[in-house]
């Protein structure tokens, strides 16, 4: 009977060690599958970032043009789309014509906080692509440049290529409500991509989110079409109080022609200034390549000035408290050394051959009145 008992006992010990086993291996097995699907997951979409603030290392540009008045000072570009932290984002993107890399590697946070200060650049208005599916991504990483380089990187929430992926503004009000001061602008609003086909700036849905840039002093930048100029003269009417903020192309620029009936509007030059995107800028799919470019502007480098001299220097002085410069960088070689650095020289060269008392006006004096800076 003794050894009955003892036998029953050790099935008993047995089956609830086993059972035991069998849950604690559950347990761990399904944590590891948890934390590796929430690693997915977090890089699909976007999840926390950290950024660690590094030395800064990136050498400054040499010239490689003659150009003999040039600007040396301070500048703040102030219009660049941010790399994404988000998979799915930068893959939406480019199904729709804008190419949009990710936020790693060569172009890592600390990479381009660092590359624009090589450039002389104090400021960086930077287009973050928020989407409703993947907002996290850009709040997180606002946030965690914010942290490491507070400061540097004025940050807007941009609305997708697509418009079924616009966050509602009752959702932006949110964001800001719950990042007190982390944004500073709501854009770029590109209504010329396939994805806004009939949309116009003056849409109820658009007119919401005006209001939330009049109640958290938000910038709002647009980038309309050609025909839509009846609808940013009634933006302009209905919100005097909302800094807009517009760039486009060669056929947009009756814009500039409302700067004297409207005082409540910046213009952007940045892309067009250099043709960043040469004849290709109305057929996004034919992508144009770092080594296109180079050879092009190398090659073009004092005609394009010219050019562009030309045509904008008497705008700009006419309108010296309006214009600002940017680069319109987006595409993953925007933003490698040599393409930034004539970027930046031929910014200069352009700065340096306007009117002395226009120059920091257009460098960075007239984005920091946007911002309100003193």
């Amino acid at each position: 009977m003794k050894k009955i008992i003892l036998i029953v006992a050790a099935v008993i010990f047995a089956v609830v060690f086993i059972a035991v086993a069998y849950f604690i291996t559950v347990r761990i097995f399904n944590g590891i599958v948890g934390n590796i699907t929430n690693d997915i997951i977090g890089s699909l979409i976007g999840g926390s970032q950290e950024i660690e603030k590094k030395p800064c290392t990136t050498p400054r540009h040499q010239r490689e043009f003659n150009s003999n008045a040039y600007y040396e000072g301070p500048l703040i570009d102030s219009h660049v789309h941010f790399p994404t932290s988000s998979t799915i984002v930068s893959s939406v993107a480019q199904q729709n014509g804008l190419e949009m890399p990710v936020l790693e590697g060569e172009i890592s946070g600390n990479n381009l906080v660092c590359l624009f200060e090589s450039e002389g650049i104090t400021k960086t208005f930077g287009f973050h692509i928020t989407s409703k599916f993947a907002e996290d991504s850009a709040i997180s990483t606002a946030k965690a440049i914010e942290k490491a380089y507070p400061g540097k990187i004025v940050h807007f929430l941009m609305p997708p290529p697509i418009r079924s992926l616009n966050i509602n503004p009752s959702g932006i009000k949110r964001i800001l409500e719950d990042n007190k001061g982390v944004f500073k602008g709501f854009g770029e609003v590109a209504l010329y991509m396939d994805g806004y086909g009939g949309v116009k700036p003056d849409d109820p849905e658009f007119k919401e989110i005006y209001k939330l840039a009049d109640e958290h002093s938000l910038i709002v930048m647009i980038h309309p079409e050609d025909n839509q100029r009846d609808g940013v003269e009634e933006i302009l009417r209905e919100f005097p109080n909302v800094t807009f903020f517009f760039h486009g192309g060669r056929n947009q620029e009756w814009i500039i022609d409302l700067m004297p009936k409207y005082k409540n509007f910046y213009y952007s030059l940045d892309a067009d200034l250099i043709s960043l995107y040469l004849d290709k800028e109305t057929n996004r799919s034919q992508k144009l390549t770092k080594e296109e470019f180079l050879t092009y502007i190398r090659g073009n480098f004092n005609s394009v000035l010219d050019n562009a001299v030309s045509r904008w220097k008497e705008r700009i002085t006419v309108n010296q408290d309006r214009f600002t410069w940017g680069t319109d960088r987006w595409f993953a070689w925007h933003f490698d050394p040599q393409v930034s650095g004539i970027l930046e020289e031929f910014g200069r060269s352009f700065i340096g051959r306007l009117d002395v008392s226009v120059q920091e006006n257009f460098a960075y004096r007239n984005a920091e009145r946007m911002l309100k800076t003193p």
